[in-house]
């Protein structure tokens, strides 16, 4: 039977089969952290565990067709619980409003997922995932299953975790249900960064790392799944880097106009002109549009790798050849110079996740990554 909605992972065919052999043999670590680049499927996989673990079929898991993995399929089941960065919830007068306001924020985005498991997770202004979230998830750690015969908490990004005004206090709250879980209960993070984690929560879960999916199989998801042309699919696949958020995100109409701004920043690296790059830093408001110059940093890192490769003698690494040409500096930097780059635009984006001002964070990025 097929698996339908939040059952349905694309790729990573021998980890399922090792997950769902393990869950059978009563094997599976209570708590784990998938890790691996954004887009991949590491939460749309979380879940599918979580199904398998609650599944009631005894030869395949999860099965797809049992109650249970109905309800999981729906993102309905009770012992299910997805977690995710949210925005700071506004006029929050104590901790029991706070849980209360993020509680509201998640199941209005729950359902969102629900009528559009294509979802892009897109926030304006700060997002994390904060005490009082974590206070919420201990709560549901030491409630007995609803329907067993075990409870699973999903987080989402969980590096997010400790992304709040430098309080680690969110990360502390976890690590007990971390280090003992209840028998009937299973914690799985997910990460893209998992460095960004407290030590502390990383030597408490099992790391289990997800590869990239292949160009091959995000054409044929796009195709199948997403009812792209095989032409388009193919243009989005060769710059996916084997995401298909990326690809997905790619397709939105606002991606365009993101890629041409991270080849005005990578042109204004190139210039060698202090006017240039503050023009270019000028461009960008003081405040707001967090996920619109994340996007753009996002394609300047493509962009930056693929020229990267390009230039270190590997033109079969690069994912979009279009990218190269367009962004060719005279005279040419080094792999070193474009190392850098790379290592502060990462930096310049986790700044941009954390709501630093915009106009501040171009500018401190041309400055320091400039090769020119």
């Amino acid at each position: 039977m097929a698996e339908p909605a939040y059952l349905r992972v694309f790729g990573h065919e021998d980890l399922r089969q090792r997950l769902s052999a393990a869950i059978i043999a009563d094997r599976l670590p209570q708590s784990l952290i998938f890790q691996g680049p954004r887009g991949i499927g590491k939460q749309r996989l979380a879940l599918w565990t979580a199904a398998a673990i609650n599944c009631s079929d005894e030869a395949v898991r999860p099965c797809g067709a049992c109650r249970s993995c109905r309800l999981a399929s729906r993102l309905a089941h009770p012992d299910i619980h997805w977690f995710f960065p949210l925005p700071r919830p506004k006029r929050a007068s104590g901790p029991d409003q706070m849980r209360q306001k993020l509680e509201e924020l998640r199941a209005s985005a729950l359902q969102e997922r629900r009528e559009n498991r294509f979802y892009l997770e897109e926030w304006e202004g700060p997002t994390g995932i904060y005490i009082a979230a974590a206070h919420t998830m201990r709560g549901l750690v030491q409630k007995s299953p609803a329907m067993g015969p075990n409870k699973v908490l999903v987080i989402g990004r969980a590096e997010t975790l400790i992304s709040q005004m430098g309080s680690d206090e969110a990360a502390n709250a976890l690590l007990k249900p971390l280090e003992e879980p209840p028998a009937d209960t299973t914690v799985i993070l997910t990460s893209a960064v998992p460095g960004a984690l407290l030590p502390t929560i990383r030597s408490r879960v099992q790391a289990v790392r997800m590869a990239p999916l292949s160009v091959a199989q995000v054409r044929e998801f796009l195709v199948s799944e997403a009812d792209l042309s095989p032409g388009e699919a193919s243009a989005l696949a060769a710059s996916s880097g084997g995401s298909i958020g990326r690809a997905l995100a790619s397709h939105d109409e606002e991606q365009e106009a993101a890629r041409q701004s991270a080849r005005d920043l990578v042109e204004a690296l190139f210039a060698g002109g202090h006017s240039a790059r503050l023009a270019a830093a000028h461009a960008y408001r003081a405040f707001g549009a967090r996920g619109t110059l994340t996007r753009v940093l996002t394609e300047m890192t493509r962009m930056l790798r693929d020229l990267l490769a390009d230039r270190s003698g590997a033109p079969d690494a690069v994912l979009d050849p279009g990218s190269v040409p367009s962004i060719s500096p005279a005279p040419e930097p080094s792999p070193e110079q474009l190392i850098q780059a790379l290592d502060t635009v990462e930096e310049m984006r986790l700044l941009a996740e954390r709501n630093v001002n915009p106009q501040l964070i171009v500018a401190n990025l041309l400055a320091q990554a400039r090769v020119a």
